[in-house]
């Protein structure tokens, strides 16, 4: 359920996608210390017991075990590959590979997930159930004062912004010409935000039920792999319509900033690509029990070990962003 085994999965699919900055060791230091940061954010969404808080971490490290062993030597796979078209320059038929073969990944992740997570989540009391739908409460309003604030202009502009950042965390900074045309693909889906809040909202509400309806472990994981890792189950009509012409318009998009990509920026990005490819070859060569950084664990343990409630100060964001600064 999102509270916590859909925090494994993106904490685990986001260190896979490597969504860092360059010329920074946060992936590794991320991917490593894994069963601390997914407690950290377990805790904002609800408070485990003795017993639940060491099934948690023994859980999460098996996890990450098989997403170490089976899943990094996919991503390696995939991001070579990757690399070797962009260096072609990126046709169509190529981004939809890349959707493709990531949304087959997640799946995979999603029901092996799910397996881990069910026996947990079927130990929650009725008030940690309740715990969470307050957190995903909080998460929606969060999400809805960043992305449905404010006039239309306001938000097309934010949204804007926001993806251009994405484009250039890969190839450094757009020209006019193409935030221009990222603009532009923002501007033709003025409704995407509101769509996904709406099916994010019912996504949300059919977890937190599969989690009160199913007591047994394995019914319980049966339900929820499908519900995480089908992007098509339960959704409306309109959704899916209008998610398949984002995905459309999106690949379009790429395909026409790739063949206006300048030498230095098809560089970056594939730099960008093979610093990820090592990365995660040297993390899948590590075995899990040495694989934190010198130091880095003991920090983290100790501060997660001593705490009760979720880090106010964001003492652990700071951690995160030394060592990135280093």
């Amino acid at each position: 359920m999102s509270g916590i085994k859909h925090t494994a999965l993106q904490l685990l699919a986001a260190a896979a996608a490597a969504a860092v900055l360059i010329g920074c060791s946060a992936v590794q230091f991320s991917y490593n210390n894994m069963g601390s940061l997914i407690r950290y954010r377990v805790w904002q969404y609800v408070d485990l017991d003795a017993a639940q808080a060491e099934a948690l971490q023994q859980r999460v490290a098996r996890l990450q075990d098989w997403h170490r062993a089976n899943e990094l030597p996919a991503y390696i796979e995939f991001l070579h590959s990757a690399a070797e078209r962009v260096a072609r320059g990126i046709r169509r038929p190529d981004v939809d590979w890349a959707i493709e073969t990531l949304r087959a990944r997640y799946r995979r992740e999603a029901a092996h997930a799910a397996e881990e997570a069910a026996p947990l989540l079927v130990s929650l009391s009725p008030d940690q159930i309740a715990s969470i739908e307050k957190r995903l409460a909080k998460d929606d309003a969060k999400y809805v004062k960043e992305w449905l604030t404010g006039s239309p202009r306001r938000r097309e502009r934010h949204a804007g912004d926001r993806l251009i950042e994405r484009f250039e965390d890969w190839t450094g900074n757009l020209s006019a010409e193409q935030e221009a045309r990222v603009r532009q693909f923002v501007h033709e889906h003025p409704r995407n935000a509101e769509i996904r809040l709406e099916e994010r909202r019912q996504w949300q509400k059919a977890a937190v039920n599969l989690v009160k309806q199913y007591k047994k472990p394995q019914e319980l994981a049966s339900r929820l792999g499908p519900l995480f890792g089908d992007p098509d189950a339960g959704r409306s009509e309109e959704y899916m319509r209008e998610t398949r012409r984002w995905e459309g318009d999106l690949a379009q998009l790429i395909v026409e900033l790739d063949r206006t990509l300048s030498a230095e920026q098809r560089t970056r990005l594939l730099r960008r690509i093979d610093r990820y490819a090592e990365d995660f070859k040297a993390l899948a060569n590590r075995a899990r029990s040495a694989g934190e950084l010198p130091g880095a664990r003991t920090v983290l343990s100790r501060f997660f070990d001593t705490q009760k409630k979720p880090d106010p100060e964001n003492r652990i964001g700071r951690l995160i962003g030394t060592k990135c600064a280093g």
